[in-house]
């Protein structure tokens, strides 16, 4: 559930990347990067806070129990 937005954030995250941007001085550093670097590491965060709650979260993920229930269900376990 938490996987898909993960995903689309990262995704949207690399549309603001900046190329060299920790090598540049902040002087140096024009508005239009400085508010692109500044919306790339708040989407990167929240594609990151996101990642985060889907391995919480969603079952997915092979340790979650959820996970092998489905497994088990699909392989004709009991």
């Amino acid at each position: 559930m938490y996987l898909g937005p993960a995903f689309l954030f990262a995704a949207f995250a690399s549309l603001f990347y900046v190329p060299g941007f920790l090598d540049t001085p902040l002087g140096m550093l024009t508005s239009r990067q400085l508010i692109s670097e500044g919306l790339f590491s708040i989407v990167a965060l929240i594609a990151l806070a996101s990642l985060a709650r889907s391995i919480e979260c969603d079952p997915v993920w092979p340790w979650r129990p959820g996970f092998r229930r489905l497994l088990n269900m699909l392989l004709g376990r009991t």
